[in-house]
């Protein structure tokens, strides 16, 4: 799977001056198995307990369904039996929704929803008990050391927080315990990265870390040190990584490292693969992970998902915060790239130079999450008066649709003016929108459109704190699914 890094044996004295972590030393390392399945369980599928002495009603999740046409129904959760539709209870009866139909899904579970595990974990080791264990090792020995929290970086673009377990599951693998799972095999082909110290503590290893996960290199694994001023960087292929221990090809040989030197790993580019194609939706847990998969089936208290891991899971609906939909019949304008793109400003002129308030994609105009009035958007442009970027979409779109308004970073301020315009001509004209007026969804008609050109113009106050969203903007082909039921008001 990786390609070998091939070291001259001269560079061995160096590694032993350089990266004390690694030693030549090959030593047995106690593993502890994973929890076998139930009998008749299939077994890469884990089951959840979601028993509650809870009545039915009171385990209702209260979910807003957005359709990718822009339209929207609240209602109670009921299931969906084969995962091609859902199901939701409303004042007016039961309303059916194909999937295919759908942008979003929001789960509010109020008060019955569990609260979420911090979005940082905290990593400290579970040991074993003070006393020696079957081996013989004690409770100071690195096999005490029987799962870390890390953080499983997904070729899917997701991650998953949860805790690296000891194991005895072979090469190429590691064994995980998340929302997914007590215990789940990933093979190194689902991973892009682990990460396996807290981001705060170690700042320095952390850019390094992601700017890694962000250009991989081809058939090189990387090891981060854990330092906070001294990381160091080193290339070549894992074997294995347990809570205590890893061994790491390098040198012409496979060298052990402790797992408590290591900030991070990023597994070469090749070995993960992108699945978001494959799997239809992309899921949001309560505990922030956020992975790709498909629905299968679900009740109005279970969820069952075949996910980009490998795994089937059965996770409780109180478990789960949005579900996005990928539909062949939405592009998100954030994907396409502009013909032509003018920034200008009263108070923040660039004098020539590039804009201080450049178009952010998928993120606020100022770094942060796409936010308006508490919702928030995953996708979506950011962007600062004035800014006019203009698509070529080539007639090929029936509607486009937004949200907008002015980013929570500095809400109540800021004024502008949204407008939408189809070859040169006035579609959508929002009048003078404030850090006080709520998100406003829109939808446009931009049939036989070629050039669409998105505007966010000066409202009352200058260009002072404009931070203004295109949440979740989209362009829709027509439907192919069905919906039964009426739309929401």
């Amino acid at each position: 799977m990786h390609i070998v890094l091939a070291v001259c044996a001269i560079v061995a004295p160096w590694t032993q001056q350089h990266f004390p972590f690694l030693c030549s030393e090959s030593r047995a390392l106690a593993r502890v198995n994973p929890p076998a399945p139930a009998s008749g369980q299939h077994p890469d599928t884990y089951h959840l307990k979601t028993e509650s002495t809870l009545p039915p009603a009171a385990l209702a999740a209260d979910v807003r369904a957005v359709r990718i046409d822009g339209t929207s129904v609240t209602g109670d959760w009921a299931g969906s039996p084969d995962g091609h539709a859902i199901e939701l209870r409303t004042p007016k009866g039961m309303e059916i929704i194909a999937v295919d139909d759908l942008s979003t899904l929001a789960f509010d579970h109020a008060e019955n929803r569990k609260p979420p595990v911090a979005k940082e974990p905290v990593f400290a080791p579970e040991s074993l008990p003070d006393e020696p264990d079957e081996t013989g090792e004690s409770p100071g020995d690195d096999g005490s050391i029987v799962a870390v929290p890390v953080v499983f970086h997904l070729a899917d673009g997701g991650h998953l927080y949860g805790d690296l377990l000891r194991s005895s599951a072979g090469d190429d693998v590691v064994v995980g315990r998340t929302a997914l799972g007590e215990a789940i095999t990933f093979g190194f082909d689902r991973l892009i990265g682990i990460q396996l110290a807290d981001r705060e503590a170690f700042p320095k290893a952390d850019r390094q870390f992601q700017a890694a996960l962000a250009a991989r290199l081809p058939g090189r694994d990387v090891l981060i040190t854990r330092s906070i001023d001294d990381v160091k960087t080193l290339q070549g292929r894992v074997e294995r990584l347990d809570p205590a221990r890893g061994s790491f090809f390098f040198g012409r040989r496979i060298r052990t490292f402790a797992t408590e030197r290591i900030y991070g790993i990023i597994f070469a580019a090749g070995a993960g693969r992108t699945e978001e194609k494959r799997y239809p939706i992309t899921l949001t847990l309560a505990d922030d992970s956020v992975f790709s998969g498909r629905i299968t089936c679900a009740d109005a208290y279970t969820l069952r998902v075949d996910t980009s891991v490998g795994v089937t899971a059965e996770l409780p609906i109180t478990d789960v915060a949005t579900i996005r939909v990928h539909s062949d019949c939405v592009i998100h304008v954030s994907d396409l790239s502009p013909v032509r793109e003018r920034i200008e400003g009263l108070l923040h002129q660039s004098g020539g130079k590039e804009s201080p308030w450049p178009v952010r994609w998928d993120r606020s105009v100022s770094g942060g999450p796409l936010a308006i009035g508490g919702r928030t958007f995953t996708k979506g442009i950011g962007v600062h008066s004035r800014t006019e970027l203009a698509f070529a979409i080539s007639g090929g779109y029936e509607k486009f649709v937004a949200t907008i308004g002015i980013d929570d970073s500095v809400r109540p301020n800021g004024s502008v003016v949204f407008r939408v315009l189809g070859d040169g001509k006035v579609l959508f004209d929002s009048g003078v929108v404030t850090g006080a007026d709520e998100p406003r969804d829109i939808i446009v008609d931009v049939s036989k459109v070629n050039t669409l050109t998105l505007v966010v113009d000066y409202g009352t106050e200058l260009d002072l704190s404009d931070h203004a969203d295109w949440g979740g903007a989209r362009l829709l082909k027509p439907p192919t699914g069905f919906s039964t039921g009426k739309d929401e008001g």
